[in-house]
């Protein structure tokens, strides 16, 4: 009876420390487990804030090619592709009527090629007040096409009579850049 004891106590001990050690095993893995889902956690709150990041950026950057988008547009409209001297004469001709300004000649002359634009000189004479002649010079200066003047003369013989301008003036149309290969001039 004794041996039978012994047994009972030998085999209760093994299943106590069977449950055991399966106890330690199962908690080893869930705490595995709980760490490996934190680091995955972690990782993906990573990326996510990586993620927000990278928009905000592409949103600056979407928001950086719309300005430029604008002042390519903008550039396009003071530096067409083509020159368009009708029409630009056209809104020299209706800004001097609305002034009450007398066209007496309009002499374009050839395009003066540059490397990235041509330059169209342009010879305005027209008589009419100084503030009026004032005015018109102004509004070409500020219209919505690239317009430099060069030279301006502006004279009135006698008092009574309204003044004489001579401008040169010049518009400018884009071209093509010139393209050099090895060993050949354009």
């Amino acid at each position: 009876m004794l041996n039978l004891k012994k047994l009972d106590r030998l085999c209760l001990c093994i299943v106590v420390a069977i449950c055991v050690i399966c106890g330690y095993w199962v908690a080893k893995q869930g705490t595995r487990q709980r760490q490996q889902i934190r680091r995955e956690n972690d990782l993906l709150t990573r990326k996510l804030q990586d993620l927000n990041l990278t928009e905000i950026n592409l949103q600056g950057l979407r928001a950086r090619l719309d300005r430029v988008g604008a002042d390519l547009r903008i550039l396009n409209e003071k530096v067409p592709q083509t020159a368009e001297i009708g029409l630009f004469l056209k809104n020299v001709d209706a800004l001097m009527t609305s002034l009450n300004l007398v066209m007496i000649n309009v002499q374009p002359f050839p395009a003066v090629r540059e490397k990235l634009y041509s330059r169209i000189p342009v010879q305005l004479t027209f008589t009419g007040a100084f503030r009026d002649s004032y005015r018109l010079l102004w509004k070409l200066e500020t219209m919505n096409r690239l317009l430099v003047m060069e030279k301006i003369n502006i004279s009135q013989p006698n008092i009574d009579e309204p003044c004489r301008v001579d401008l040169t003036a010049n518009i400018f149309q884009r071209s093509e850049p010139v393209m050099q290969t090895a060993g050949k001039q354009p």
